[in-house]
């Protein structure tokens, strides 16, 4: 996407992905997205569906011919696994059930659905979603051969959960640069891409390097479009995590104790005031070309691999972003 043409992508209203051809959850998915819906709840399918019809578009070229569908589940299921403790984190403020949860994926202590004060039903959900995710992993040809890494990148996107939370707690504790650094690895493209090269007979180890280099890219462009689709929703839920919030207080827009407000005392007004002054600013112009810089410097840097196709990667970045603005101008009707 070039940058002369990105300021105009702000106020987008067309989907890339409107289009797609509707499709249900697959038989691996759905057992898992009606348990979701009996047991947890805080989301309804359109979270699962957008990022089932958005995943190819950055899907690695050197994926298997026949892998595809075992690649999508699973990375359906890693997104609806992040997407549950990060609600528990920043929708409910959920410390001691958020604790729980950060152990399922690791064997150094179980994760313990009778500890006191956790949400039992949270911690049995994310244990049986995490299996069924394992699962998926390990039927990859080379599973073996990644699983150690794939568990150090979802240790990252767990830790980056963890930093929200506290950020949630210490509205004047974080940078924009700190958030770049940690929060971006909730976006899961690392483990998604873990999942990819799992299933590539194809894929050289020596493109590691480079591959995690794009990878890198991706996740900031990612994070951008997700910053700018949610900012608002999560101000209202009393979640100040954004990097738009974390602009706004960084350039004064707005004062730690406003937000501190909106999480302790939030009324409609209070909360309309604060998104207004944000719109009125240059925030979201800001990030859109942020993201556009982020776009022309991984496309001029990141030479191919040999064994995966680095642009192509990164170009599926730019439908998404517009799918993302789309999503964030419905929800201001």
């Amino acid at each position: 996407m070039a940058l002369e043409s990105i300021n105009s992508v702000l106020e987008v209203e067309s989907d890339p992905f409107s289009n797609a051809p509707q499709r249900t959850l697959s038989e691996t998915v759905r057992p898992l997205a009606d348990a979701y819906d009996e047991r947890i709840g805080d989301r309804d399918r359109s979270t699962w569906r957008w990022f089932d019809a958005v995943e190819p578009a950055f899907r690695l070229s050197c994926v298997d011919d026949g892998a595809g569908q075992r690649v999508h589940d699973a990375k359906v299921l890693a997104t609806m696994f992040i997407t549950v403790i990060d609600d528990v984190a920043e929708r409910h403020g959920d410390r001691a059930t958020l604790e729980e949860l950060r152990l399922v994926p690791f064997d150094s202590r179980a994760a313990d659905p009778t500890r006191a004060g956790v949400d039992g039903e949270y911690v049995r959900f994310q244990r049986d979603l995490w299996g069924a995710l394992c699962e998926q992993f390990r039927a990859g040809p080379r599973a073996d051969e990644f699983e150690t890494l794939f568990r150090f990148d979802v240790r990252q996107a767990l830790q980056s959960v963890d930093y929200s939370a506290l950020l949630a707690r210490h509205p004047g504790l974080t940078s924009e640069r700190e958030l770049l650094t940690y929060d971006v690895y909730n976006m899961m493209l690392f483990p998604f891409a873990d999942i990819d090269i799992a299933n590539a007979s194809a894929f050289d180890p020596s493109d590691l390097s480079t591959l995690r280099t794009v990878v890198d890219h991706g996740q900031r462009m990612a994070r951008i479009g997700n910053w700018l689709a949610t900012w608002e929703r999560e101000l209202a839920e009393g979640d100040y995590s954004s990097g738009v919030a974390v602009r706004a207080l960084e350039s004064g827009v707005v004062s730690p104790a406003e937000l501190r407000t909106l999480r302790n005392e939030s009324t409609d007004a209070a909360v309309a005031s604060v998104i207004e002054r944000i719109r009125e600013s240059d925030i979201e112009t800001a990030f859109v070309e942020q993201w556009g810089r982020e776009f022309e410097t991984a496309i001029g840097a990141c030479v191919d691999g040999e064994s995966f196709d680095a642009r192509a990667y990164l170009e599926g970045f730019e439908p998404i972003f517009r799918s993302q603005l789309a999503r964030r101008a419905r929800a201001r009707e």
